[in-house]
């Protein structure tokens, strides 16, 4: 951790300190991510901070700028309707030769002039006139974004500005689709105009369906009612085969009483 102002690791001086190959117990950046927001859709205006003096950027002030900068687009516009991109990395290393600190430290801490040091911390070089952070929204939150941008513009070292300007997308816009252009209007319309169009057949073809339901029962009324019309009969036909063995049976009294006479 770099325990000196950072004023100290401002000013680009000497060459850069990269080949971390040949280098020990670097630290690891603080930067978490690169890119945030909506990251599968394009968007046509893009916002670009850029720095006015040549400078080194330490990761921890670029990783305080990107969550200031993340929050306030969260809050204000939307995961949806933004992408947030970092457009620089912290390759050099940064470099310190500690000294003793604590009580008598001060007769052995003045140690030797233009010593190397030991890796402290990490930083972006940057040029005067370069993009550090872009955001890529639609023209509705233009304002919100740039008010974000400046605010997290705050914790560089750096002055700087915006620059705005509208780039061609491709594809169709899901976040705000009055921008999307004059194809998909087309596409979409067609689309619409047939489920429109579908609503008034599918209820058309739901009452026909009902009516044919209704046609079945009435079907099954009817043949309901000649079944019981043909059971009749069949209770009659019973009773007259009663009645004619019941004239057999008076018919046999006589022949008894003819035996017995």
């Amino acid at each position: 951790m770099v325990r000196k102002p950072g004023k100290m690791y401002r000013n680009i001086s000497k060459k850069a300190y990269t080949r971390r190959e040949y280098m020990g117990g670097v630290p690891g950046s603080k930067i978490v991510q690169f890119e945030m927001g909506n990251l599968s859709q394009e968007f046509p205006t893009e916002i670009d901070l850029i720095v006015e003096e040549a400078c080194q950027i330490r990761h921890s002030a670029l990783e305080a700028c990107r969550i200031s900068i993340n929050r306030k687009l969260l809050k204000d516009v939307g995961r949806m309707n933004f992408h947030f991109k970092v457009r620089v990395y912290p390759h050099h290393v940064l470099r310190e030769n500690k000294q003793a600190t604590g009580a008598g430290a001060d007769r052995v801490s003045e140690g030797m002039r233009l010593s190397f040091g030991k890796a402290v911390g990490t930083a972006a070089r940057v040029d005067a006139g370069q993009m550090v952070f872009t955001v890529f929204t639609t023209p509705q939150y233009l304002d919100k974004v740039k008010v974000a941008m400046r605010n997290g513009a705050h914790k560089l070292p750096s002055p700087s500005h915006l620059k705005v300007h509208t780039i061609k997308v491709s594809g169709r816009i899901v976040a705000a689709p009055k921008f999307a252009g004059d194809k998909i209007e087309e596409v979409v319309k067609p689309v619409a105009e047939a489920e429109v169009a579908a609503e008034p057949a599918a209820k058309g073809a739901e009452a026909g369906k009902g009516a044919h339901k209704g046609a079945e029962a009435g079907k099954g009324a009817h043949k309901g009612a000649e079944t019981a019309k043909g059971a009749e009969p069949a209770k009659g036909a019973k009773g007259a085969e009663a009645t004619k063995g019941a004239e057999a049976g008076k018919g046999t009294k006589p022949a008894k009483g003819g035996k017995a006479h």
